[in-house]
């Protein structure tokens, strides 16, 4: 039996909550590194340098942090991960060094190994029954909510105060996210039994991704895309300073324009989750979005102002937001919640992989090596290419 009104659903909505909190507080968090950063080290390799550190515990301890959750269970490695980044954040601003600035970043980007796999966890183990598709765009209009004013908020607070002051309210929205998930319980179990029971690994990643083909038509262009998203970045806040001539807190504009477009694509999204019930016709609107989006945002690079690269930016976050959530409404539908965690484990220490190397791609603008044209449009490359060939087979692979 349905729940008539998604909102309805007591779980869903204390998940929704913690999301809201934790996800308004990491974007902030994501628009405030590169300022701290260019501020006191520079914005060239530094920034770059920074932005990968803490993608790297993500893809160096992801088993790790798998095996935690499956032993577990989300719930209590989240919430004290989340409460750790509370703690981390205000050593931001009180760093004394580039070195110890480094090791808080790192620290942070470990409570992230749990804390990503976890939230999917529970967002999986909150959702009314076929309701999939309502419910992830429900998720992904709450992160890009949070991306819409999220980051301006933080180029406005640090203007109007300090970068510190700013920090320091971070830290404690983290720390309001860590209580409100004491309160939270999902419809389902989400934890699988533990993994002494569990089969090996690998044996249970090759089992999945045989047995469903059509995941391989959504996991290498979300790689592309990740790519392409990593290097979005460094290449908003180079776009802002080198073509546009504004200060860095404007760059936070451009980062919360992509959101507001996939917020406006949220309601596209839910329109489209009463007609796309068949696999075939939500693999073809993940393949679409993908590419509409991927040729949206390379169009930034003929930006001739600050205005028009925030509206193409408006415009590629709407077909973003479709891809999001037909991405995880089919993945919700191919895997049991078990082999949903073991999915996660698998890809998205990838997906982190990607975005880091997306991030460290700017090193070839830094260098001199390409102009930020050539760069955006490799970046650009990286997210349109893998979608192609989907494209043809999609019928033969949404039949198996």
């Amino acid at each position: 039996m349905t729940t008539p009104n998604l909102w309805g659903a007591a779980a869903f909505r204390r998940i929704s909550l913690v999301l809201v909190v934790h996800s308004f507080g990491s974007w902030m968090l994501v628009a405030a590194l590169p300022l701290i950063v260019a501020a006191r080290f520079g914005a060239g390799a530094e920034l770059v340098g920074s932005l990968a550190l803490r993608l790297l515990p993500r893809i160096l301890f992801a088993p790790l942090a798998a095996a935690l959750l499956r032993r577990t269970g989300p719930h209590i490695p989240v919430r004290c991960a989340i409460a750790g980044i509370a703690v981390a954040i205000p050593g931001l601003a009180l760093a004394p060094d580039a070195i110890t600035l480094q090791a808080i970043v790192f620290l942070i980007g470990l409570a992230d190994t749990v804390i990503t796999p976890g939230l999917l966890t529970l967002r999986a183990a909150s959702v009314p029954p076929a309701r999939n598709m309502e419910a992830n765009t429900a998720f992904q209009a709450i992160d890009r909510f949070a991306k819409i004013f999220g980051p301006p908020a933080t180029g406005l607070a640090a203007a109007a105060t300090s970068i510190s002051a700013t920090l320091f309210a971070l830290a404690l929205g983290h720390i309001v996210a860590a209580a409100l998930l004491l309160r939270h319980a999902g419809n389902r179990q989400p934890c699988a039994p533990s993994v002494s029971n569990a089969p090996n690994f690998r044996q249970e990643v090759i089992t999945i991704l045989r047995d469903n083909p059509l995941l391989w038509a959504l996991l290498l262009p979300a790689l592309g895309y990740m790519v392409s998203l990593g290097a979005l970045q460094p290449f908003l806040f180079w776009l802002n300073r080198d073509q546009f001539h504004l200060g860095p807190e404007m760059w936070t504009v451009l980062l919360g324009a992509q959101g507001l477009g996939a917020l406006i694509g949220a309601l596209v999204s839910s329109r489209l989750a009463r007609v796309l019930t068949e696999t075939r016709a939500l693999l073809l609107a993940y393949l679409a979005a993908s590419l509409l989006e991927g040729i949206s945002t390379f169009a930034l690079i003929f930006a001739p102002d600050h205005g028009t690269a925030t509206a193409l930016l408006i415009v590629g976050g709407i077909p973003e937001m479709v891809a999001f959530a037909a991405y995880f409404t089919l993945v919700q539908r191919c895997l049991s919640l078990e082999r949903q965690t073991v999915f996660y484990a698998l890809t998205l220490p990838l997906m982190d992989l990607c975005l880091a190397a997306g991030v460290l791609s700017g090193a070839i603008c830094t260098s001199g090596l390409m102009s930020l044209g050539q760069f955006w449009l490799f970046a650009s490359a990286c997210a349109v290419l893998p979608v192609l060939p989907f494209l043809g087979w999609r019928g033969r692979i949404a039949d198996r």
